[in-house]
Formats: structure tokens, C-alpha cells, sequence
């Protein structure tokens, strides 16, 4: 049989030889474009933002000492040498906050506790994830000795009235559960994470490109609820203009929202 057909065309039959066509596209044709492909995805990637470099600890869980407050969002404050504080904040397994947790004890708002769980942390904000109740190592969050010291890290005023231009994101997810953990591909996720009481965290830049992390309250310094959490749920996951007062609570920004809707346009950061 002869490898043309009537119309002059090469076919390929498999007890005959290669038409030349064929060859070629097989042997030079294929693999350029195959390597075509490769150095395409290699440019695509080298133009997406970088994830950060957020830490989730695995492994055997870390007994944390310090001071307990349940407002704006549970946390605990730790003090190191020198008096400085550092404050992580404290979410459960899964994409829940730790208010349901806490909300039966509020005696311990306030108190010198132990909390077992594992640290998530980026550019220095630092939070953690409570471990559950275990039948043999008890539960996670127990009280100190009475004597032990407490640290005092009210929520105070920082810098006055700011309008801060920045993502809207579950401070979980952002600080090392996920990779990446922002952007539009990210909304849906952050979306259930905030609605379950993860801290929402609105993440800008300064002038020299440094991560500004702020967490997000109503106009009082409580954090939101209900339908202020519902308001700001289409922000999630994109980029906003939001006005309010600054302030801080141990080692983390708070930004005191006087509106809870986006602002139109855009500025760079103001924040202090």
C-alpha cells in the first residue's frame, strides 16, 4: 500500500514507513513546542507574587504561658525579656474562631493561663491553634497559680484618624494554613474562616513595601459580629479603602473602622 492516498495527502500506516511530514512534526516540531510550553509556564510563574513566608507547626504540640483577653478577639499576651509583649491570637482546628470556646468562661478574661496548641506565624504577627481536649493530656487552656503575673496590654489609640489601602484576609490562612492565602482564588475560603470566627486582618503596605498588619473592630475596639461581620464579608479577599482610627493591643495594629463600607479610589497606607 502506498503511504499517499488519492488526495495526495501523507497516511500513516504502521507496517510502513514513517511519511516525512509525520517524522518531522514527531522529531522537531513536538519538542519545541513541548519546550515552548515549559518556558511559558516558567515566565507565568516567575510573574505570580510570592506566597510569603508563613510557618504552620506540625508535630507535637507547645504549652504557651501568658495572659488571656477575650476582646477584641481572644488572645493571649506573653511577656519577654526587656518588657516587650508579644500577642498571638488564638483560633481552633478547622476554620473557627475560639469565642464559642470561651464564651461559658469569661472569668477568664484577664487570667494567667497555659494554652496547648501549635504556633502559625508571619513577618512577626504570631497566632495559635488551640489544640482540642485529649482524654490523657487534659484540656488545652488551664489557669495558673494565682500569684503568677499577668500582663496588662489594654487596647489603646495609636495615631488618630487613618485611611489604609489594603487586602481584606482570614488571618489564618495568611499567616502560614495556607499557601497562598489571599488574593480573589482565596475568597471563598477566607470568606468561611472569617464567617467562623477567624480575626479579619486587613493587610497593607508602607512606603518601602513592608507588610502592615491590622486587625479589623468596629468603631468601639470590639471585633466584629453578626452583622458588621456580614458587612464586611464581599471586602474579603479584595483590595479595599477603609477609614477608622488606629490603634494597638500588645504587639498587633487595630484598625477602629468608623465605616464599615469600602471607600472609593485608592491611597497608599497611612498607617503609623
Amino acid at each position: 500500500m502506498a503511504d499517499k492516498p488519492a488526495n495526495g495527502r501523507p497516511f500513516y500506516v504502521g507496517y510502513l514507513p514513517l511519511p516525512r511530514a509525520h517524522a518531522v512534526f514527531l522529531l522537531v516540531l513536538l519538542p519545541l513546542a513541548l519546550a515552548g510550553l515549559v518556558v511559558g509556564a516558567l515566565g507565568l510563574a516567575r510573574t505570580q507574587p510570592a506566597w510569603g513566608d508563613g510557618f504552620w507547626q506540625t508535630g507535637k504540640a507547645t504549652e504557651f504561658e501568658g495572659t488571656l483577653v477575650l476582646e477584641p478577639y481572644p488572645m493571649l499576651h506573653v511577656a519577654r525579656e526587656g518588657g516587650e509583649i508579644t500577642t498571638y491570637l488564638l483560633v481552633e482546628m478547622g476554620k473557627f474562631g475560639t469565642r464559642d470556646r470561651f464564651a461559658s468562661a469569661p472569668e477568664l478574661d484577664g487570667a494567667a493561663v497555659s494554652i496547648r496548641g501549635r504556633e502559625l506565624h508571619r513577618d512577626g504577627r504570631r497566632m495559635i491553634e488551640v489544640d482540642p481536649d485529649d482524654p490523657v493530656l487534659g484540656p488545652p487552656v488551664t489557669t495558673l497559680a494565682s500569684e503568677t503575673p499577668v500582663v496588662r496590654a489594654p487596647l489603646v489609640e495609636d495615631g488618630g484618624a487613618v485611611t489604609i489601602r489594603g487586602e481584606v484576609v482570614d488571618s489564618k490562612c495568611y499567616l502560614g494554613a495556607m499557601k497562598p492565602g489571599e488574593g480573589r482564588g482565596h475568597k471563598s475560603c477566607a470568606t468561611l474562616c472569617i464567617s467562623g470566627g477567624i480575626p479579619p486582618v486587613l493587610v497593607s503596605r508602607d512606603a518601602d513595601g513592608v507588610a502592615l498588619y491590622h486587625l479589623l473592630t468596629d468603631k468601639s475596639g470590639a471585633g466584629l459580629v453578626g452583622s458588621d461581620l456580614e458587612t464586611i464579608e464581599p471586602m474579603i479577599g479584595e483590595t479595599v479603602v477603609l477609614s477608622g482610627r488606629a490603634g494597638r493591643i500588645g504587639s498587633w495594629r487595630v484598625l477602629m473602622l468608623d465605616d464599615l463600607s469600602p471607600k472609593g479610589g485608592g491611597v497608599p497606607s497611612a498607617s503609623p
